[in-house]
């Protein structure tokens, strides 16, 4: 007999002698078979009502959505479902209307649900009340069965409580009491020792004054207990049929895939032995070990199906094939997510292919990974994975195949000889930072799976290496974001010292001010040699860590450009920006300092030679250059404590 059968054997039952209590596993359709299934074969028969006790805190409240649920389904059994709907919108206005007298504001008022009386038939149709979720009840379990057996044994109701029962308290703990114990010891030199003892007791619960345990009044209130066991064939197929998507292309491959979908749910199902499990979470094999079988959650696949729309909309759009992998592989990683199976990112694969066989990585990029853990959707990082996905398709050389792949997804005959000449690619500056990023990472990934690498690598190599890839970010400054693999701090210990430092390296650089600042550095230099004084405009808002010769002598360049007017303009302008600037924390005040100085010498050498011809505005305003070069030094000096 299925569960359904179960069910409605109770449902059809004269008079039973208790409640039924439906358990399962959460999320693996127990919700979904009363609301469907069971409504379904009941019409005409019987009324069932739904009533969930998810964060209900007082026993009034579980009155209260009884009271309403019934009169709901009186009100569509007697065709007054309009009407009932009409008058809960009038007395909504008639509370909110301020102009009309409290009196007829507090008739409005009144819980309708308190003027009726709700007993086991609507209509002569037996009514059957199921209350949802009783281990996410905030009432103590016992106190809820107390008030779920009233209605059962008091009240004449066909009752089915859903639960799973492995989250419920099996029964009274025993009471741990720990103490100190001091005493005297004489010894064998007859003086009296001082000493001290720590103790712990575990006392069991005092039966005469105990309440009663969940176990207890379950025996007392349960007539008995059907274990669900799904048909996953048939919720898999709801959930893709009923799925919401205003994507027609996207849904029907979605239905296209239903049969990889439910391979995550029910892989054995053509497996006559498949019902032989044991607390949901092995399944016996009298030939071999246990096995643990994996989570059932029909939420977590309806999640993982609406978000894949967003991976497959980029997929689609870069021409990726075989997106069923992706699909299942994805899905099988947020099902393993959400059960809390896994604990980082970076080396989670194992555990998700301990539970899902056909778990492929190649098919689970990185990115969306970290969007899956950390909430951080990075179209930009998503899209270059994806084209390193299309790159692997072109024929490469085994170093180049190394530089962009995980060290477990590379062929062994590959990484042996590939792995030197990769090695002189990294040492020479010819990686960009995120494939550095990747080696760290593959160093550390062939270190946890105990798979030494082909060759040592020697760190201080590397990491010049690193500094010389990032003296040709210097030199191309390329556009957007250079660095997307990011590791985490949380990740530190996965990681040598040597490794780590590498990484902080390349993540200094990239993700902190130094990038930011060398740029900057160089926007001042091109636009002051281009522009003159309306280089401001573009840089007024730019952070600066110093002052620098070069940037003196490219500022005094352009001053001497200028006519009197941009003059004026000009030291008003930098005066203001490095006023500023001199003042962050990030400042490099000695060499600001030497920057000014070189300014204020090019400037005098401008004006000496017309110290013996009439004083012209041109000196004034070189002087007035000057006196804020002495300004801004005298204020660098002070922060420096000079």
């Amino acid at each position: 007999m299925d569960t359904i059968e179960e069910l409605l054997y109770y449902c059809r039952e004269i008079k039973p002698a208790g409640a039924l209590l439906l358990s399962g596993e959460w999320g693996c359709g127990k919700t979904y078979i009363i609301d469907y299934d069971l409504k379904e074969a009941l019409k005409g028969e019987a009324v069932v009502l739904r009533i969930s006790l998810f964060g209900i805190t007082l026993p009034e409240e579980i009155h209260a959505a009884v009271k309403s649920a019934w009169m709901e389904a009186y009100y569509k059994i007697k065709g007054f479902d309009g009407i009932a709907k009409s008058l809960k919108k009038f007395k909504r206005m008639i509370e909110t209307a301020h102009f009309l007298p409290e009196t007829l504001k507090g008739i409005a008022s009144t819980d309708l649900t308190e003027l009726f009386t709700v007993n086991n038939k609507i209509a002569d149709l037996n009514v059957v009340l199921v209350f949802d979720d009783l281990e996410r009840c905030q009432i103590n379990s016992v106190d809820v069965l107390g008030i779920i057996n009233d209605y059962c044994e008091n009240g004449g109701y066909h009752t089915i409580i859903v639960a799973n029962q492995d989250k419920m308290a099996p029964g009274h703990k025993m009471s741990h009491i720990t103490g100190e114990i001091h005493f005297s010891d004489e010894g064998a030199s007859d003086k009296r020792v001082e000493k001290t003892a720590q103790i712990t007791l575990d006392l069991p619960p005092a039966t005469e004054l105990r309440e009663l345990s969940y176990t207890e009044i379950k025996e007392k209130i349960i007539q008995r207990t059907v274990q669900y066991i799904p048909n996953y064939e048939k919720i898999v197929h709801a959930v893709i049929a009923d799925m919401k998507c205003d994507d027609p292309v996207y849904r029907a491959f979605i239905q296209s895939c239903e049969t990889e979908l439910l391979e995550l749910f029910a892989p054995d199902r053509d497996d006559p032995r498949s019902e032989e499990r044991v607390n949901d979470d092995v399944f016996i094999d009298s030939e071999g070990p246990k096995q643990q079988v994996p989570p059932h959650n029909i939420r977590s696949l309806k999640c993982a199906i609406q978000d894949f729309h967003r991976v497959y909309r980029l997929l689609t759009d870069n021409e990726i094939p075989c997106l069923s992998n992706w699909l299942y592989s994805f899905t099988s990683y947020i099902i393993a997510y959400k059960a809390d199976l896994l604990q980082t990112d970076k080396f989670s694969d194992e555990s998700v292919r301990s539970l899902y066989p056909a778990f492929q990585s190649k098919y689970m990029l990185s990115s969306v990974k970290r969007w899956i853990f950390h909430g951080i959707w990075d179209e930009e990082l998503i899209q270059e994975e994806i084209a390193a996905v299309k790159s692997r398709a072109i024929p490469r050389t085994p170093a180049e195949i190394i530089k962009s792949r995980r060290i477990m997804d590379i062929d062994d005959e590959v990484l042996q000889a590939g792995f030197p000449d990769f090695l002189a690619l990294a040492y020479d500056g010819n990686l960009t930072l995120n494939e550095y990023v990747l080696l760290i990472e593959n160093s550390s990934w062939a270190r946890q799976y105990q798979c030494p690498l082909p060759t040592k690598i020697d760190w201080n190599k590397i990491k010049e290496g690193v500094d010389l890839a990032i003296g040709k970010i210097k030199t191309e400054l390329p556009e957007g974001q250079i660095l997307y693999s990011v590791i985490g701090k949380e990740q530190r210990d996965y990681f040598t010292d040597d490794e780590w430092s590498t990484y902080e390296r390349i993540a200094d650089f990239a993700l902190g001010n130094e990038f930011m600042f060398f740029k900057n550095r160089k926007l001042y230099v091109e636009k002051m040699e281009e522009l003159g004084t309306s280089a401001f405009l573009f840089i007024q808002n730019k952070q600066f860590d110093c002052f620098n010769e070069e940037m003196a002598r490219v500022t005094a360049q352009a001053f001497a450009c200028e006519d009197n007017a941009g003059k004026e303009d000009f030291v008003a302008s930098f005066r203001q920006i490095w006023m500023v600037n001199i003042q962050i924390s990030d400042i490099r005040t000695e060499e600001t300092i030497h920057g000014f100085l070189t300014l204020k010498e090019l400037l005098q050498e401008n004006i000496s030679p017309r110290q013996d011809k009439p004083r012209t505005f041109s000196v004034v305003h070189t002087e007035k250059f000057i006196k804020v070069l002495d300004e801004l030094i005298e204020v660098s000096g002070r922060k420096r404590g000079v």
